[in-house]
Order: structure tokens, then sequence, then C-alpha cells
């Protein structure tokens, strides 16, 4: 199995830690890039600053709710974002209808919280190069 370059841009460490355990338990191969605030997401996405050599994730879990900017904010601030792989972890439903309006994200790749390991194999199934994955890891 090929090892899947995750960017999380999450505030709550006990949902950073969580993500972790289902990752460890669906047996992925994974790196994980961990900011806590909005704008060290766009950075991070934009390459800008310390981030100038991060790596282009293969999923990107995006909080809504995050310090300095929003989940909304940072990707209004991401040229082309609508062609990411994007999976949005939150606690409410209110803005589900505007992600897939305004960024076009798929209705799975829209997760309340909690996150388990359904739903984090349903935002890999969204996107082609990680459907592979998801299935691998389905059967494990």
């Amino acid at each position: 199995m090929r090892r899947i370059q995750l960017f999380a841009a999450e505030d709550n460490y006990a949902d950073i830690h969580w993500l972790k355990i289902i990752l460890e338990q669906l047996g992925a191969v994974y790196a994980l890039s961990v900011v806590t605030d909005g704008e060290k997401a766009v950075d991070f996405l934009l390459k800008r600053g310390e981030y100038e050599k991060a790596p282009d994730p293969d999923l990107i879990v995006l909080d809504i709710s995050l310090p300095r900017l929003t989940g909304i904010e940072v990707l209004r601030a991401i040229p082309n974002c609508d062609q990411l792989p994007i999976c949005v972890v939150t606690g409410s439903e209110a803005e589900r209808g505007l992600f897939q309006r305004e960024f076009g994200i798929k209705e799975s790749a829209y997760v309340l919280k909690p996150l388990d390991d359904g739903k984090l194999l349903e935002c890999f199934r969204c996107y082609d190069h990680l459907r592979p994955i998801a299935e691998e890891l389905k059967r494990r």
C-alpha cells in the first residue's frame, strides 16, 4: 500500500488524536501534517513561508471552526480549491450547502464529527486517486 500524505487544519488536539487512531485501526500507511489555524492552513496550501517545501496532500482534512481564518475563508483564499481533495470535518450541518455550491465539496466529503472509519473511507472514495486505497483499507 502506498503512503498517504494527509494535511489537517484542526485546532482541537483530541480530533487530531482521533484521526490518527482511525488511520491506525484501518491499517493506513500515512504521513500527517497539521496546522492549528486558518492562516497557517492557507500558507501550507499555497506553500508560503515556513511551508514552502510542504508536501502536496493526497487529502486535506479541514475543520470549519478554525482560529484566525475559518475553513470557508481558507478555501476562499486558495485559487482552484474546487480541484483539491478536501474532506470538511465539522460539528455543524449548517454550511453543507455553501460548501457544495461554492467549493464543489461532495456530499460524503462533508462529515459531521465525530469522524469514524466509515466516514473517512467515504471521503477517500470521493477522489479517484484515493478510491483504490479506500477499497484496500476496507478489505483489511
